[in-house]
């Protein structure tokens, strides 16, 4: 249960964080169709190069700082937009990507990271023995952490009106730091675990 818990709150912070970049990025750009593509743009390419490196970086440290990142956010923002408005469109887009690409790097991490723990692979196991390992609770993460990517905007909706964009950007990394101290303790693989830890 832990275990789709970790997936679930994945897929709920992902666009808790997303949804609100788009609407202050759009303020910045200006322009509502620059603003959507360079935030996907550099989310969902930055994540597949987190996703790609997953492996080589310790995902409690990731979800610590992703955490940590997403609250100080909105002041972040707030001072580069008010020294980098005046610039040209082409500049405010490269800093729209810069701004957002160690972010998308690490929201990439912690999904395949659970992924690969559960499997056991860091404890020695074969590809083999991964797959196995797996067969049976992939259906359930996928469907747990799309179905929490589905709600997860309206979620964002009704809050961002009710308490502004802000707040949804703490729920995400609330999600994210929930995610780390509910979750990740079960995707320790079993030969990891010893008695008293």
């Amino acid at each position: 249960m832990r275990k789709l818990i970790y997936f679930g709150l994945l897929g709920f912070a992902f666009l808790l964080v997303e949804i609100p970049l788009l609407q202050r990025f759009i303020l910045y750009l200006g322009n509502p169709a620059y603003a959507v593509t360079t935030v996907l743009f550099a989310l969902l390419f930055f994540s597949g190069l987190g996703s790609h490196w997953s492996k080589r970086i310790n995902p409690r440290i990731c979800l610590g700082l992703l955490s940590v990142v997403i609250l100080f956010l909105p002041l972040i923002l707030s001072n580069l937009f008010a020294w980098t408005l005046g610039l040209t469109l082409a500049a405010r887009l490269s800093v729209t990507v810069l701004v957002l690409a160690p972010i998308g790097f690490m929201m990439g991490i912690p999904f395949p990271s659970g992924l690969h723990f559960l499997s056991g692979r860091q404890a020695g196991g074969t590809a083999l023995h991964a797959v196995a390992a797996l067969h049976a609770e992939i259906p359930w993460i996928w469907a747990v952490n799309g179905a929490a990517s589905v709600v997860s905007p309206i979620l964002a909706a009704i809050l961002a009106l009710t308490f502004g964009f802000r707040l949804v950007l703490w729920v995400g990394a609330f999600c994210y730091l929930a995610a780390l101290f509910t979750g990740w303790a079960s995707l320790r693989p079993e030969t990891d675990r010893r008695p008293g830890r």
